[in-house]
């Protein structure tokens, strides 16, 4: 969804203006993290909306327990603001970066405190970022990517967001090939988040068609991603990779987490 999107009056602006006091005082977990067995690798791709549940209030530390929750190695953010007016010009990426007792890599979109991160407890051998072609009307879009060890192997993971609105069909097709273009077609890649676009849309369908990835839903698995019944959020993965536990769980966000494990070859 778009940044822009208004909060409710009243109890919203008033954890807004408390948002640095409550991430001030959130202690970060220290616990260790075990190394994937057998080059398997738990994934999660989750738009936070910036840590602002439905009701309007700021609550990094539930979207931190929802994550938690997964067990995940890796996590794939969207609206993952570093400093944003949405979360009382908070640094929801850091905070949640020591909450969880992992790395963070960022990239920005629209006006640079919005965007789009990873967070992961596995090594990062190489990382980078880069932005979308902007429309006419859309925001600026982005995406970060990062190369991880798994075991004597590595896995390739992107974090992108598409263009929303039913108008911007046009202009999240442009944003999926230039994803695809930035990609590479590299091997033992994942690619996740929230696309803005449902099953049979033409930017799933470039996704898909002649790229070498296919969605990790495995069994054909269609449970919707909002809390508004659609299914706009994926992870798509290359054909040397295999996915099981393929889940999307309600969480308080507008968005639900979308997890999958990967099993990375040697």
């Amino acid at each position: 969804r778009a940044p822009q999107r208004a909060l409710t009056a009243g109890g919203a602006a008033l954890a807004l203006l408390l948002g640095t006091l409550v991430f001030s005082m959130a202690a970060p977990s220290r616990d260790a993290k075990a190394a994937p067995a057998g080059g398997q690798v738990r994934l999660v791709s989750y738009n936070i909306h910036d840590a602002v549940d439905r009701r309007g209030r700021l609550d990094p530390e539930a979207v931190a327990r929802t994550i938690e929750a997964r067990r995940p190695d890796v996590v794939l953010l969207q609206e993952a603001g570093r400093g944003s007016l949405l979360s009382g010009t908070t640094d929801v990426g850091v905070w949640l970066s020591r909450r969880l007792g992992m790395k963070l890599l960022w990239g920005p979109a629209a006006d640079g405190q919005f965007g789009n991160a990873i967070l992961t407890s596995l090594p990062v051998e190489r990382s980078g970022i880069g932005r979308m072609p902007r429309g006419d009307w859309s925001q600026i879009r982005g995406y970060v990517w990062a190369k991880l060890k798994v075991g004597s192997s590595s896995l390739d993971v992107w974090s992108t967001h598409l263009e929303n609105g039913d108008d911007q069909g046009d202009e999240r097709l442009r944003e999926a090939s230039a994803l695809l273009r930035a990609w590479g077609g590299g091997p033992r890649t994942v690619v996740g988040g929230d696309f803005n676009a449902g099953p049979g849309a033409d930017a799933i369908d470039r996704m898909t068609d002649g790229t070498g990835l296919r969605s990790a839903a495995t069994g054909g698995d269609a449970s919707p991603t909002t809390s508004e019944g659609e299914r706009t959020d994926w992870i798509f993965g290359t054909d040397d990779l295999s996915f099981s536990g393929y889940q999307v769980t309600p969480a308080g966000s507008g968005h639900y987490p979308v997890s999958v494990t990967v099993r990375v070859g040697g």
